[in-house]
């Protein structure tokens, strides 16, 4: 392993089958992987709804990313792929709740997902903040989340 990488475990079905990491961190970036609304039995969570499912993720996204010593207030990019664009207004609430005080850059993509039941599918990058020049803290500037 890298020196200065962390990884953060996956927790998922697939964890057995593929190769990956459900966040990693090196240096002052952390990249979560792409995240789907499961259990770590890979059950699906949220049922047909986009919305419930969208809400699920993002807390799985959350936690991985606090998992590598970050907030979600140092989320700068994120991509969102739906299976139907329909969705689009249900998935964008839940985003929006999150992220209303950080304003990341952000993608929305048509796509296939793995299984049909999936509505959506997202995958974050963080940026950590400096140190601040005083006691080493780091200063973050999101407030409201």
């Amino acid at each position: 392993m890298t020196p200065g990488r962390l990884a953060v475990p996956a927790r998922t079905a697939w964890a057995g089958m593929l190769a990956y990491s459900r966040a990693v961190r090196v240096g002052r970036h952390v990249f979560v992987s792409g995240t789907l609304p499961v259990d770590e039995q890979g059950r699906l969570v949220g049922g047909d709804d986009a919305g419930l499912q969208a809400r699920h993720v993002l807390t799985l996204i959350q936690q991985a990313i606090a998992e590598a010593g970050a907030d979600i207030c140092d989320v700068v990019r994120l991509r969102i792929y739906l299976r139907d664009m329909a969705d689009l207004a249900a998935v964008a609430a839940a985003q929006w709740a999150v992220f209303e005080h950080v304003r990341p850059a952000c993608t929305v993509v048509h796509a296939a997902l793995a299984q049909d039941h999936f509505r959506v599918q997202m995958e974050a990058e963080a940026l950590v903040p400096a140190p601040a020049s005083r006691g080493g803290q780091v200063v973050h500037r999101c407030h409201g989340v």
